[in-house]
């Protein structure tokens, strides 16, 4: 009995040694500190994992000017990188975030729905299939509850719906496969008639013979060069309504 508990005592002391040791070689209490504070606002809400530069630019579009007249151009980074007003020589609105999918266009929506614009041009599923693994028809679900609050909370709102575009995967990297976009892209345009919004294909003006995002449009195969913008502005500019900045 005295041996078991000699033994018993022996481990607990190595153990103790052992994760002051690792503690230590990780910064010590400041380390300890940082985790439990982690662990904490992890626990408040799983929101929390997008990253600081989402909250970041959400904060700023909650306190930026709205009106009833807003065009707004709402997506991810591939909208985020357009130079809108200046393309379109509108005052167009840019709300993209960079890594947006379609939940947490959900999660930011309000901020867009607040002020019921006059126009909404939406394109938004790319990281959904790339960086969240989500399938088509998971994507597809996610979007048409996006589509329902504009319809029910604004429904005086102009909505745009376009195409998700195409990924280069011969170029840089291996993206997401095409025909997953294509198939996104078909279950959009059903959406959009199923809504009475309107479909925009950008889809099939930026892609090749294979249904790949052209290489004289891209550098790294998903994100787009100037050349593409004109092209993508061509197409949706006979859409807006004329407002001038």
């Amino acid at each position: 009995m005295m041996n078991l508990l000699i033994v018993s005592c022996l481990i607990n002391i190595l153990f103790v040694i052992t994760f002051a040791f690792f503690i230590t070689q990780k910064g010590g209490f400041s380390y300890l500190f940082k985790t439990s504070l982690n662990i904490s606002r992890k626990n408040q809400t799983t929101h929390l994992n997008y990253p600081p530069s989402y909250w970041h630019k959400k904060s700023q579009f909650e306190k930026l000017p709205k009106y009833q007249s807003d065009i707004i151009m709402l997506g991810d980074s591939i909208t985020d990188e357009g130079e809108w007003t200046e393309l379109l020589g509108l005052n167009v609105k840019k709300r993209g975030i960079s890594g947006d999918t379609t939940e947490r266009i959900l999660h930011r929506l309000n901020t867009i729905l607040e002020s019921k614009p006059m126009q909404v041009f939406l394109m938004i599923g790319i990281n959904d299939l790339i960086n969240d693994n989500k399938s088509v028809t998971a994507t597809l679900e996610q979007y048409k509850k996006i589509l329902h609050e504009f319809k029910e909370k604004t429904p005086s709102t102009e909505v745009f719906v376009q195409s998700v575009l195409p990924v280069n995967n011969k170029l840089y990297l291996y993206w997401e496969d095409n025909k997953n976009i294509l198939k996104l892209n078909s279950g959009l345009k059903k959406l959009a008639k199923e809504f009475n919004y309107e479909y925009i294909d950008i889809f099939s003006l930026l892609s090749d013979s294979e249904n790949q995002l052209d290489t004289q449009y891209t550098v790294d195969g998903l994100h787009l060069n100037g050349q593409a913008y004109f092209i993508w502005k061509a197409v949706i500019e006979k859409y807006m309504v004329v407002a001038k900045p």
